[in-house]
This record gives C-alpha cells, sequence and structure tokens, in this order.
C-alpha cells in the first residue's frame, strides 16, 4: 500500500514538475499557439482533477458554459488558476492574470481575453472563499466573451 501511496505521489510530483518547466519555459518564449495551450490544459487537468476528486461530467462542459456549482468544482476551478499563477498567496491577482495573458496568449485573442479579465475584476470581491471566488471571475469571463473562453 505504501509502495503505491510512494508511486501516485512520485507521478503526480512529475506532472507539477513538467507543467513548471512547461510555463517557466514559456515564459521565455513567444505566445504560445492554442494547440500548446490546450496541450498545456490537460496537463494541469491531469494534476487538478484528481486533488479535487472532481468527475469529468461535471467539468467536461465549463468549456461551453456549464458551470456546476459545487465545492469540488469551484476548488478545480481554482487548482486551474493557480497552476496559471493568476492566483498569488490565496487570492486572484489581477496583474498577474494580465500579465499572463500578455506572454502566453496568441494575439487574436490576447485583448478580448484582458478585456473580459478586466471586467470581471471586481467580482472576486463578494467572496471570502479563493475556490469560490475563482469559480465567479471564470464563469464572469466566460460570460463576457464565449468566444474567446478556454478551460482545461
Amino acid at each position: 500500500m505504501r509502495q503505491a501511496q510512494y508511486r501516485d505521489s512520485e507521478r503526480l510530483a512529475m506532472y507539477i514538475l513538467a507543467v513548471v518547466k512547461f510555463l517557466a519555459a514559456l515564459t521565455i518564449c513567444e505566445a504560445m499557439t492554442m494547440k500548446q495551450i490546450k496541450s498545456t490544459g490537460k496537463m494541469m487537468r491531469k494534476t487538478c482533477q484528481p486533488k479535487n476528486n472532481v468527475a469529468d461530467d461535471k467539468i467536461d462542459d465549463i468549456g461551453t458554459g456549464v458551470f456546476i456549482e459545487e465545492r469540488e468544482v469551484m476548488c478545480y476551478v481554482a487548482c486551474i488558476m493557480k497552476m496559471a499563477n493568476a492566483i498569488k498567496n490565496n487570492k486572484l491577482n489581477y496583474e498577474a492574470a494580465i500579465k499572463q495573458a500578455d506572454l502566453l496568449l496568441p494575439d487574436e485573442i490576447k485583448e478580448p481575453t484582458k478585456e473580459a479579465i478586466t471586467a470581471c475584476r471586481k467580482v472576486a470581491d463578494s467572496y471570502k472563499d479563493i475556490c469560490e471566488a475563482s469559480f465567479h471571475v471564470t464563469k464572469c469571463i466566460y460570460n463576457h466573451n464565449p468566444s474567446i473562453f478556454f478551460f482545461p
């Protein structure tokens, strides 16, 4: 049993390390393509989904605007946002989110995404819990401009 837990922990650590290395390399490079964004999203999902014990059917349709208001889903969203460096010190960080958009997003969705982030900036102020705040900000971003929205 201990060996299995060790292997699971080792795999998780490897996923996290791969994502961190990938994101670090991207900060040096130019913007990502949508294919690269989706690939990175898959890695993030592989880390955040089991960590928050959330079923596929509850998160598969977030990208199309289906937001299920359950704790596991909300904390999954917060986990993705943490991995995307949009959360600092357990709070949503507007400046960091804008910086990530500038660095990583393709030109065709960069400005509309930054506009959506800016439009939803104050939503988090209504929530003390980081999971709830992340969830409602993400939902706001989707509602502001569904055509540029992507969520793993």
